[in-house]
C-alpha cells in the first residue's frame, strides 16, 4: 500500500504574516481516496468516524485528499461552526489598559 502526501494551505500570507499549510497522508485504492496517519492507519475523527470518498469521473485524488485533509482538520479542532473567511481565534495583546 502506497501512502501518498499533500500539502494544503489553511491560512494565505499577507503583511508580515507567512500563512499556514497543513500536511495530510492518504492512500488510494480501489478508487477510494482514505486520509490516514504516516503509518498507514485510517484516521478517525472525534466520533471515531473515518476520513474516505470514493473518486467520481473526473475527481483527482490529491484534490480530493486536500478537502478531506481539512475537514478532518476542522474536526480535530472543533472548528464546526467556523465563519468564512476566519482561520483562528483572535488572540489580542495585553497593553496595560483596563476595558
Amino acid at each position: 500500500m502506497k501512502i501518498f502526501n499533500v500539502i494544503v494551505q489553511v491560512r494565505a500570507p499577507k503583511e508580515g504574516d507567512p500563512g499556514a499549510v497543513v500536511e495530510g497522508r492518504y492512500t488510494l485504492e480501489d478508487g477510494t481516496v482514505t486520509l490516514t496517519s504516516h503509518a498507514g492507519v485510517p484516521v478517525r475523527g472525534p466520533a471515531g468516524e473515518t476520513y474516505s470518498k470514493k473518486l467520481e469521473d473526473g475527481e483527482a485524488a490529491h484534490v480530493i485528499a486536500g478537502r478531506l485533509t481539512k475537514q478532518f482538520r476542522r474536526a480535530r479542532r472543533g472548528d464546526k461552526h467556523q465563519i468564512e473567511g476566519f482561520s483562528a481565534l483572535l488572540i489580542y495583546p495585553k497593553n496595560g489598559s483596563i476595558v
